[in-house]
């Protein structure tokens, strides 16, 4: 029997996948419990009007990723470091960049989107790479500078 997955089914798919199931299973539990609906023409009809919606929304959200990623490629944020001896005091942490880009740039970007992260405590530019989506990765440069 082919049903209409309406949540996520180890071993048997997605939720909107239609899948074939034994007979038995879908009208013992599949279909009693809602995780599943039998996929007749109406149904399979409103379920591809369903996957053209998410489809849609999931091109725009893209295109917003890569405007995102665009305007994150253009900046370079800078930074001042104190150093004496070639030893700098203090760090430039992901807080403080996160912060910088909200206040600046109204750019609102979870700490959590870094990569590899790694303490800039020395004079220089650094490139940071921020995970924006599973295609969508951006560069942000970073430029130290010290003072004495």
């Amino acid at each position: 029997m082919k049903v209409i997955l309406l949540e996520d089914i180890k071993n048997y798919g997605k939720k909107n996948d239609v899948v074939e199931v034994s007979d038995g299973y879908a009208k013992n539990f599949l279909i009693p419990k809602k995780l599943a609906k039998i996929a007749s023409s109406n149904e399979l009809g409103h379920l591809r009007v369903i996957k053209n919606k998410e489809t849609e929304f999931l091109k725009q959200k893209e295109e917003e990723i890569k405007k995102l990623a665009s305007e994150i490629e253009k900046i370079t944020l800078k930074f001042t470091l104190k150093f004496k001896d070639d030893k700098a005091f203090g760090t430039i942490s992901l807080n403080q960049i996160v912060e910088v880009l909200e206040k600046s740039y109204n750019l609102i970007i979870d700490k959590k989107k870094f990569e590899k992260h790694e303490v800039i405590n020395k004079m220089g530019l650094f490139y940071l790479k921020i995970k924006l989506s599973k295609n969508n990765i951006a560069t942000l440069k970073v430029n130290v500078e010290g003072n004495k």
